[in-house]
C-alpha cells in the first residue's frame, strides 16, 4: 500500500518534507524500480528516467528527466524554520509550471522568470503539474554539513531570514549543469561538477544586496514580483518601464517595490536588469565569439567605447578579455 493520496478522481497529492531523503519519499509515492541506469517509477503513475547520486558530507544530486505524469499532480514541499537541510530546485522544462503559495498560483518557467530557486527555512510551497507534458527538473539537496565544510563563509551567502531566493540559470550555471547532469555515471567526476555548479551559484549569491527586509511577502506580492522580473529579463530591449511603472504593475508603491525586489532578487530592479546585459554581453563575446563592437549596437549603446566603459566598470576587465 503506497502513501499516495488521491485528491479527486484523477489528481494526485504528494508532499515532500526537505529535511528527509527525497528519494525514499518519492519511492512511496511512485513505487521506483531500480535498474542498471538508474530508477523507474510506475508507468501508470509517471514516465520518467531518474537519476541521483548521495555524495559524502550531506549532498544529493537528482534529475528527474523525460518526466510525463499520467494524472495531475499537486506537490506541497516544506522545510521547517529550524532545518538544516536546503534545496536548489532547477526547472529546466520549456513548459510552464505552476507554483502556489497560499490561495495564489505563481507561473513559473524556464529562463522567463524563472531560472533556480534556492529552497530555505520557513518553506512551504506548492507545485501543480499537468499531465502528458514532458517536464524536467534537477535537484541539488545538501545541509549546512556541506556548507561548512566546502564554504567557510556560507552562513554570509545564505540568508535563514529568506524561505525562498531566485538566481538566474545564465549560461555558465547551463553549461556547468548540463556538464554534471552528462555524468551521472561517473560518481567522482559528477561530484566534481556538482561542486563546481554550486561554487558558481553562491557566486551569483555574492552579488545579492542586503537592504532593508520588507517582511514575509504576500504570494499576490511574490506573483507581481516575478512578473515584472519578466521586463528586466531581455538584454536587447530598447526600452524598459521605468521604476515607477514597474511598481504599478506590480500593485505596490516605490519603495516597497524596489525593497521586496531586491529581497527576491538580490539587486535593485535597474542592477539586475544592468546585469542580465552585462552577463549576456559577455557570453555573446565569449561564447559566441561577437566583437565587443558588434555587442555594444547590439545591446544598443551609441558607441563602442560607452559599451567598453559599463563593462569594465561591471566586470573590471575590458571587453577583449572574453575573447
Amino acid at each position: 500500500m503506497t502513501n499516495k493520496k488521491r485528491i479527486d478522481s484523477f489528481a494526485m497529492e504528494i508532499h515532500i518534507d526537505i529535511t528527509k531523503n527525497i528519494i525514499e519519499q518519492f519511492d512511496r509515492y511512485f513505487n521506483l524500480t531500480k535498474t542498471e541506469n538508474g530508477l523507474i517509477p510506475d508507468p501508470e503513475i509517471i514516465e520518467s528516467d531518474v537519476k541521483y547520486i548521495e555524495f559524502p558530507g550531506e549532498l544529493e544530486f537528482h534529475h528527474f528527466g523525460n518526466a510525463s505524469f499520467k494524472v495531475p499532480i499537486s506537490m506541497t514541499s516544506v522545510n521547517p524554520v529550524d532545518t538544516k537541510w536546503y534545496v536548489i530546485h532547477i526547472n529546466l522544462s520549456k513548459i510552464k509550471q505552476e507554483k502556489k503559495a497560499g490561495d495564489q498560483i505563481i507561473h513559473f518557467q524556464r529562463h522567463l522568470p524563472i531560472g533556480i530557486l534556492l529552497y530555505g527555512p520557513n518553506l512551504k510551497i506548492e507545485t501543480q503539474i499537468p499531465p502528458n507534458i514532458e517536464s524536467e527538473l534537477a535537484t541539488i539537496r545538501f545541509s549546512d554539513t556541506f556548507l561548512s565544510a566546502y564554504f567557510k563563509d556560507w552562513q554570509n551567502l545564505i540568508d535563514r531570514e529568506k524561505s525562498l531566493v531566485y538566481e538566474d540559470l545564465d549560461p555558465i550555471l547551463d553549461h556547468k549543469l548540463s556538464l554534471a547532469l552528462s555524468a551521472m555515471d561517473e560518481k567522482i567526476k559528477c561530484h566534481g561538477l556538482v561542486l563546481d555548479f554550486v561554487q558558481q551559484f553562491f557566486n551569483k549569491l555574492k552579488s545579492h544586496k542586503k537592504g532593508i527586509n520588507p517582511g514575509k511577502l504576500h504570494p499576490e506580492d511574490l506573483k507581481n514580483l516575478f512578473k515584472t522580473s519578466t521586463l528586466l529579463r531581455d538584454p536587447i530591449i530598447s526600452q524598459i518601464p521605468t521604476v515607477e511603472e514597474l511598481a504599478k504593475m506590480a500593485n505596490m508603491g516605490q519603495s516597497k517595490f524596489k525593497n521586496s525586489f531586491k529581497q527576491v532578487f538580490g539587486l535593485p530592479p535597474m542592477e539586475y536588469h544592468n546585469r542580465v546585459r552585462m552577463e549576456f554581453a559577455a557570453a555573446e563575446i565569449q561564447h559566441n565569439a561577437k566583437t565587443p563592437s558588434e555587442v555594444s549596437y547590439l545591446l544598443g549603446y551609441s558607441h563602442p567605447s560607452n559599451f567598453t566603459k559599463a563593462f569594465k566598470k561591471y566586470f573590471g576587465q575590458l571587453p577583449s578579455s572574453f575573447d
